[in-house]
């Protein structure tokens, strides 16, 4: 029995939903559920009575909350008296790393955060978290994972990146089917995005060569003529490269949900509220 199934029956008893628990402790119901009866389980008894219109405590579930509530109080208090002495390593992608978190590097003191772990692709940073080696990330496009404690962060879209000589229109949204007849320069590692792509491609039914590359060459070959490539709109609304244009796609076919990935909700929302007050 670890303390964080009993921190999640104490939420469930206390919302009286498993929907309202799971919400307020940033996980999923379905993963949140199968903690409850891991408990039960455990105790060889059950906590929970489960009616259409929610959830009420057993008999015995009432008297183990009220038995175990003040040492997780004590214990709460305990941690957060050391929590102020504690870094959070966290990892990300270098685009976060670079054009997100200096926006809020005088922020970072109040939490002791340090920058550990670069990822091209964000979801090699959850068995991480998991081990140990970082307490918390940002990954892309993945709401929910077993064991760990989520929140959405925010959403962002894609720009295409074209040869300035090149550009089909100037200052305007451009049609993605009109990006993909060029040859498309992406992220070596195969990434969300590059999946994305080449779904698209699909749908489109188009074939252009790719071109695979570590992303911080893809705008130099971008501006050289070779094809086009795609920055999220953080870096776009940051930088300027000599001979790229950024054009918006229309109807942001191409875009990423960001969330706050951490081994406890204590984490998870800390950080949400130095990223988002």
């Amino acid at each position: 029995m670890n303390l964080q199934k009993l921190e999640y029956f104490r939420m469930v008893a206390r919302e009286k939903s498993i929907t309202g628990a799971a919400t307020k402790l940033f996980i999923s119901q379905p993963a949140l559920t199968k903690q409850i009866k891991s408990l039960e389980a455990e105790l060889g008894l059950p906590l929970l009575n489960r009616f259409s219109y929610g959830i009420e405590l057993t008999e015995k579930g009432q008297q183990f909350l009220k038995d175990i509530e003040p040492g997780l109080n004590e214990l709460r208090f305990v941690m957060n008296k050391y929590r102020s002495d504690q870094i959070i390593n966290m990892g990300s992608d270098p685009f976060l790393t670079t054009y997100y978190f200096p926006d809020y590097v005088d922020r970072f003191a109040r939490l002791h955060i340090h920058i550990k772990n670069i990822e091209e692709d964000t979801l090699d940073l959850l068995p991480l978290i998991k081990t140990g080696e970082i307490d918390a990330a940002i990954v892309q496009d993945h709401a929910n994972e077993e064991g760990l404690s989520s929140a959405w962060l925010f959403a962002e879209e894609f720009y295409v990146a074209f040869p300035t000589q090149y550009t089909p229109v100037k200052d305007a949204p451009i049609h993605m089917k009109d990006c993909l007849p060029y040859t498309q320069l992406l992220s070596a590692e195969v990434g969300p995005l590059n999946k994305k792509i080449r779904e698209l491609m699909n749908v489109y039914e188009q074939s252009p060569e790719i071109i695979e590359m570590p992303y911080h060459s893809l705008m130099g070959l971008v501006s050289k003529g070779y094809g086009v490539s795609y920055l999220p709109a953080m870096v776009v609304n940051k930088i300027e490269y000599k001979g790229v244009t950024f054009l918006p796609i229309k109807d942001t076919p191409i875009r990423r949900d960001m969330y706050l990935y951490a081994n406890n909700v204590e984490t998870v929302q800390s950080l949400k509220k130095l990223f988002v007050d």
